[in-house]
């Protein structure tokens, strides 16, 4: 009865921190393209300012 018990909540571990990692992935991803649009306006900024 332990080994149907224990094999049967396994599956169920690795999906829910699979779920957490692309969470957290979605959330870097994010946050780098909001990184990279700021950089690129004060790049802009930067430029149309020496000009």
């Amino acid at each position: 009865m332990r080994n149907v018990m224990s094999s049967g909540f396994q599956p169920l571990r690795p999906h829910r921190i699979k779920r957490s990692r692309q969470m957290r992935e979605k959330r870097t991803a994010q946050a780098l393209i909001v990184f990279g649009v700021v950089l690129a306006c004060v790049e802009l900024y930067i430029v149309f300012g020496a000009l």
